[in-house]
């Protein structure tokens, strides 16, 4: 037997080399959360020799491999899927139905929410397994309470995760005075870090985070229901509209979130008992009856006239937990905002929100608080916690700002560009260019909430400015304002990795240098969603190229085609391709060379004619027909902006694209890609 090549699997799963691998347990897989993480894990782990088995008392559970056979259908090949069934064991029954022989290295536990079952469950995994890493999916349990007082309570601990369950990639892990041991959180981060997935630490509170939010934005939402006279669905309506959510829908889909949802609930009131989290009436049938849904015709839309005091009140909750979760440290402004958005699809993160409204946040808060009349509200909401005077996290939730042996190091943790993003980035810059000991600024992701460089705006940010050409103007005007500075005082290195998409391409065009990981990817893809590229797209790649690849620029321009980095660095566009794991280091040295005097890549910041071909391919990367008057505009734009010097082409373009987005293209690109769906253009290319 072969040990396992990976360290970081093998200190889990093969920790004597001379052994066979331990196998993955996950115990109860016929329900959603044990199907979805059994698919997932397998699916990773097998490719390493690693048994997975499937324990579940129902006999459902035979037909596990098929139902994943199946669900994976499409984005794997049939090789590739019976890799994976053919390493899973089903067992239908109890610990001592598992075959005695095989070991068991890591137990991803998602019985039924009973600690007393839990807690059994355990104590025989432990006899039988005295070495297993055993973690629960628990939503709410604490490590305390599971574990509390077991043998080997050091190597057990809380992985929750977030649906979908067989592709969502993020988890909540209590490790702040959580019983896990300091160690084996390390062996697991490590694990999970190797496979792919984002492991967020939180404190070992009930409910952890992200459910905090989730369920507490359920209850006001049935509140909002019984108290002002809304419907399900008009409810949901202003949830989209404030915050990009639905919470009724999404209970009525997935049968039992009531009881969940309600179950967090009455846990933060084990904390504080307080009316904020009193389950009221009109929710209670859906508790006892699983399997009862709410009343719910889509479509409809709250008045106007109800639509503020119901926003007031989502809000007024929302940013009462936050209050709560910053004062208590139950995890860090990023990682709130991160979980709001990322595993609950909150647009904007509670969070940023705040951020964005200042001081009128609080007052929101204490509007609400007065208003519903809200016992112990100082525990509950502890308003001294929204002020940014009174915890660095504020102004640094999606870029983060260090400074290491004299470089700069602005660190992305948002992947799209947002108003709220820009304006973070602008206080780092600024920040980092008035430190007298900094010499050079190296912008990158931060690897664990982005590990990419960024994938461009947030489209939602166009939507209020869609048909007004002047509110356009001035958005894409603030936004160059920001990226216009990375370029005009200490050097500035932009470290590529992953997809680096429209306005990412622009943030990183925008900076003196731009180095990249092997096998990373770049696109100018506006064009697919019916706008120009407004932050320098139109010229800057140009600027920073040889005059040899204008031709090959446009035609990637005027198509949204993807490009590899290796093909840009042979226009010297981009400074080096480097593997993965130097890039770091490799950005670093780029900068600390450039800040010693080393010359900095050419850029022509003076005309040069470009003459645009526009008979190239009429659809994008994904066969989507493109709009021919948009695409006469990128044209135009692209050989007006080259024609110009810098600044000239800069205020050109952004007009330019202010234009575009007064165009029906926009519009229907713009929504399109909002729903998840390809654009159909009222004039398609040919």
């Amino acid at each position: 037997m072969q040990p396992i090549s990976d360290p970081a699997i093998r200190a889990i799963f093969q920790p004597d080399p001379g052994a066979p691998p331990k196998a993955l347990l996950v115990a109860g897989a016929c329900g959603n959360v044990g199907y979805g993480k059994l698919g997932q894990l397998a699916r990773l782990l097998t490719a390493h020799g690693i048994t997975a088995i499937a324990l579940d008392l129902a006999p459902a559970v035979h037909g596990l491999k098929d139902r994943l056979a199946s669900d994976l259908q499409g984005r794997f090949t049939p090789a590739e899927i019976a890799s994976v069934t053919d390493k899973i064991l089903t067992v239908q029954g109890t610990l001592d139905d598992l075959p005695q022989a095989q070991p068991i290295g890591l137990c991803f536990e998602a019985i039924p929410e009973r600690l007393d079952l839990k807690r059994a469950f355990y104590q025989r995994l432990r006899a039988r397994d005295p070495e297993a890493y055993i973690f629960s999916a628990t939503s709410g349990l604490t490590t305390r309470k599971l574990f509390d007082g077991l043998p080997g309570a050091e190597r057990c601990g809380v992985l929750h995760p977030f649906f979908p369950h067989l592709t969502n990639k993020l988890w909540e892990m209590p490790v702040a005075d959580a019983v896990t041991g300091a160690a084996e959180i390390k062996a697991v981060r490590r694990l999970l870090d190797r496979l792919g997935m984002t492991l967020i630490p939180v404190r070992d509170v009930a409910a952890f985070a992200a459910d905090r939010y989730f369920c507490g934005m359920m209850l006001e939402a049935v509140r909002i229901h019984a108290d002002l006279g809304l419907s399900p669905a008009q409810v949901d309506d202003v949830c989209r509209q404030v915050l990009g959510t639905s919470p009724f829908l999404v209970h009525n889909l997935i049968r039992g979130a009531n009881g969940l949802s309600a179950h967090c609930m009455e846990l933060m009131y084990e904390e504080v008992p307080s009316n904020l989290f009193e389950i009221p009436a009109a929710w209670r049938p859906y508790l006892a009856d699983p399997a009862l849904q709410w009343p719910y015709e889509r479509g409809q839309r709250c008045p106007p006239e109800l639509f503020e005091p119901a926003r007031a009140r989502l809000l007024g909750m929302l940013f009462a937990l936050t209050a709560a979760m910053v004062d208590r440290q139950i995890a860090g402004l990023d990682a709130l905002n991160y979980l709001a958005e990322k595993a609950l699809a909150f647009r904007e993160g509670p969070p940023a929100l705040i951020q964005s409204l200042g001081a009128a946040a609080a007052q929101i808060t204490r509007t609400f608080l007065e208003a519903q009349q809200i016992s112990h509200a100082d525990q509950v909401a502890p308003l001294a916690a929204l002020d940014p005077a009174n915890n660095p996290g504020w102004g640094q939730i999606y870029v983060g700002v260090s400074v290491q042996d004299g470089v700069g190091l602005i660190s992305l943790k948002r992947s799209t560009l947002s108003h709220t993003f820009i304006a973070e980035l602008d206080a780092a810059y600024e920040r980092l260019a008035a430190d007298p000991t900094v010499a050079a600024i190296v912008i990158a992701p931060d690897g664990h909430f982005s590990r990419e460089f960024g994938h461009g705006a947030d489209l939602n940010a166009f939507v209020p400015v869609l048909g007004d050409h002047a509110a356009a103007l001035a958005l894409i005007q603030r936004w160059k304002a920001t990226l216009n500075k990375l370029r005009r005082g200490k050097p500035t290195v932009a470290a590529l990795v992953g997809r680096v998409l429209g306005g990412g391409l622009e943030l990183a065009t925008s900076c003196h240098a731009r180095i990249a990981a092997a096998g990373t990817v770049l696109a100018q893809p506006e064009v697919t969603v019916g706008v120009l590229p407004g932050l320098g797209g139109c010229h800057q790649i140009h600027r920073a190229s040889d005059p040899a690849a204008a031709p090959r620029v446009n035609q990637l321009l005027l198509t949204g085609h993807p490009f590899p980095a290796e093909e840009a660095a042979t226009w010297g566009f981009i400074s080096a391709i480097v593997p993965v794991r130097d890039l770091p280091r490799a950005s670093f040295d780029l900068a600390r060379a450039f800040a010693q005097g080393a010359a900095l890549p050419p850029f022509r910041a003076g005309p040069h004619p470009v003459r645009v071909d526009r008979d190239v391919d009429p659809r994008n990367e994904r066969g989507v027909p493109l709009d021919a008057d948009l695409r006469d505009l990128l044209a135009a734009t692209i050989e007006a902006t080259n024609n110009l010097d810098y600044p000239a082409a800069s205020a050109h373009e952004a007009d330019r694209a202010a234009h575009s987005l007064t165009q029906s293209a926009s519009k229907i690109g713009v929504t399109a890609m909002l729903r998840g769906k390809p654009p159909t253009f009222a004039r398609p290319l040919a």
